[in-house]
């Protein structure tokens, strides 16, 4: 190898903007797309309320800050050619310091194993400096511009970093969920904060209240009560102990001002609390309340508490041609209670497709007799039924 010919200036200049370019995407997406509603509930915590994070402006600042930060370093004269991926390692750790938040770390303001992890960092940063400095510099041999050799070493620098950097996050998804939840709740966004997380098994009892208020907000909490787990009953309707405005910005406290009161320190239950709205005049009308009284039965599978409260929450009952536009989480648990009558009223309470499902169900729960995979096939195709509730979650 012959080290007396510096490497172009054309290829420098394409290292050093291709892996700028790739380090900027990754910051930007990676604290707007994913971080970001920590960061917003980060600095709402530390500035007691007093100031918001943007996710774009948040974004969009602290990656110019880390960017400025490789730039100084990479003024270094011995991180250059397949070694200049690493210039960019103290800002992937800064990096990894902001995006490492968690509930914990948020609440209680502590750096965790950041406190010993950033000394260790500069220390072998240092070394490898010294090591760099110690070796010829870059270099390219008489007539061997072959860009390949040097770009693919920087492009796998940079990704190990992002892979380490992605791994590093703390925060779990159903936080996240509920982060993002909340947002889109102060935001109004009801529809969205109700899909957020649908697609996952992650759930958190506070993630569940927040999603079935944005339900209820659009009249659609008895329609699509079931469609997320809810292995927490009542619980996922309102948290009593939800009320901290110092540490969250949408509380437990904003749906119960929704439902039209708050509940004072002797209220420890849904049921409690219900009631109490029930038979207050100021708030026995109240548009949620309805569905938040059925649902609550439902969750609990309480399906005689329910039929003592269904009639009054929906007269159409008393005419069965328009039973049918119920929703479907009601219209389940009347079937039920027809199925126990008599088969012969079953169509009352349920449309062709639903009485399908319902037979589906019951022969598959009482004809496989491999309770593994019948509870594995049941909870694939009727995961979102109050029949699969009742026999799998309570």
């Amino acid at each position: 190898m012959n080290y007396n010919n510096p490497i172009p200036i054309a290829i420098s200049n394409l290292i050093r903007i291709s892996c700028a370019a790739l380090f900027a995407l990754f910051s930007f997406f990676y604290l707007y797309t994913i971080q970001g509603y920590v960061l917003a509930a980060a600095q709402y915590v530390f500035s007691g309320g007093i100031t918001t994070y943007s996710r774009l402006i948040g974004a969009i600042i602290i990656t110019a800050i880390l960017m400025l930060i490789q730039h100084l370093v990479s003024k270094l004269p011995y991180l250059s050619g397949r070694w200049y991926a690493f210039t960019y390692a103290p800002s992937f750790v800064l990096l990894a310091v902001l995006t490492s938040l968690s509930r914990n770390t948020i609440q209680h303001f502590t750096f965790g194993s950041w406190l010993w992890i950033l000394p260790v960092f500069a220390a072998v940063y240092v070394a490898f400096l010294m090591l760099m400095r110690r070796m010829p510099d870059a270099s390219i041999a008489q007539g061997d511009y072959t860009i390949g050799r040097y770009l693919w070493t920087n492009f796998a620098t940079l990704l190990i970093m992002m892979l380490l950097c992605g791994n590093n996050a703390s925060a779990h998804d159903a936080y996240l969920y509920e982060l993002k939840a909340e947002q889109l709740l102060i935001e109004g966004d009801y529809e969205g904060a109700s899909h957020v997380g649908d697609k996952s098994l992650e759930v958190s009892p506070r993630l569940n209240q927040l999603r079935m208020y944005a339900l209820a907000r659009q009249g659609l909490l008895g329609e699509r009560l079931f469609d997320y787990p809810q292995p927490f009953a009542e619980r996922s309707l309102i948290l009593f102990d939800d009320t901290s405005t110092r540490l969250s910005r949408f509380t437990s406290k904003d749906i119960q001002e929704s439902l039209g009161a708050w509940a004072n320190s002797s209220v420890n239950n849904v049921d409690q609390y219900l009631d109490l709205l029930r038979h207050n005049p100021a708030t026995s009308n109240n548009a949620l309340l309805g569905d938040y009284v059925l649902s609550s039965k439902l969750l609990q599978g309480d399906l005689r508490g329910f039929n003592s409260f269904v009639k009054k929450y929906h007269p159409e009952l008393s005419e069965p041609s328009v039973v049918t536009t119920m929703p479907r989480a009601y219209r389940e648990a009347l079937l039920l209670q027809a199925s126990a009558i008599s088969k012969d009223s079953l169509s009352k309470f349920a449309d062709t497709l639903m009485l399908a499902n319902y037979w589906d169900y019951i022969n598959t729960r009482d004809t496989e007799t491999d309770s593994l995979l019948r509870a594995n096939r049941l909870r694939r195709q009727f995961g979102t039924t109050l029949w699969w509730h009742l026999d799998y979650m309570l």
